[in-house]
């Protein structure tokens, strides 16, 4: 039990650490965000490996708003072959060749999650974004991303070529818990403290449409009496532009 409490602390101080140093980049991302709603455009989210996790929990989610577009590669998760999406995440041309299916517009904003920030994949997605006149937002560990080599062309990390970087004070290979007489650490963190921060860029997106005499278009349950049929009028509005719904 002790062990599961210190994973708990662990989370719990890193979130603090968010609180304390990264709220102004959420705010700044938040900007960001409502504008692309504003503007009638799609908040892309997009994350390699385990990162693909997020992008399923910003889509379609009770609670959740309405015009994100998740970008899902199947070859890039571990769905369909860990090891292949290993090396597929740092295949240089993968990227482009994803910006260029999905066709974000000028104006709308790409959110990118990779903790490790050194893979072509998401170094990419960002410079082909931002030449199209994309909001690129990165989600990253610094202390992680500055000590591990770059694996990609372009020798850049995801926190040199997005506008805005999101700091999850990830440390170095995610896992926490050392548990004696086993080597390798257990217990990741990324996923819980990515979603934390996707979700309070969010909140203050919401905040920000509401500010402006909007009604955010946010999604609720739909195993909630009446849920979709209040979902319906999204539904309709979306279905032809989302790929997923």
């Amino acid at each position: 039990m002790n062990k599961i409490r210190e994973y708990r602390e662990i989370i719990t101080n890193t979130l603090l650490k968010i609180e304390e140093n990264e709220l102004d980049k959420i705010e700044k991302a938040a900007i960001l965000t409502s504008e692309t709603i504003l503007k009638d455009k799609f908040i892309y989210v997009f994350g390699t490996g385990h990162s693909m996790i997020l992008a399923l929990e910003a889509f379609y989610r009770a609670g959740g708003l309405v015009p994100i577009y998740p970008i899902f590669d199947l070859s890039l998760s571990a769905l369909n072959g860990a090891l292949k999406s290993t090396a597929l995440e740092r295949l240089s041309g993968y990227g482009k060749i994803l910006i260029d299916y999905y066709k974000p517009s000028k104006e709308s904003t790409l959110i990118i999650i990779s903790t490790s920030g050194k893979n072509s994949v998401p170094v990419e997605m960002a410079i082909e974004a931002k030449n199209r006149g994309v909001n690129t937002i990165g989600i990253t560990s610094l202390s992680f991303s500055k000590n591990v080599p770059i694996e990609n062309p372009y020798g850049k990390r995801l926190f040199e070529v997005v506008d805005i970087v999101i700091d999850n004070h990830v440390p170095l290979g995610d896992a926490v818990i050392e548990i004696n007489g086993i080597k390798q650490k257990i217990a990741p963190i990324s996923t819980i403290i990515n979603s934390f921060i996707l979700h309070s860029i969010m909140i203050k997106t919401v905040e920000k449409i509401k500010e402006k005499g909007v009604k955010p278009p946010i999604w609720i349950s739909s195993n909630v009496p009446e849920g979709m049929e209040f979902n319906k009028q999204y539904i309709e509005k979306y279905y032809e532009k989302i790929k997923h719904l």
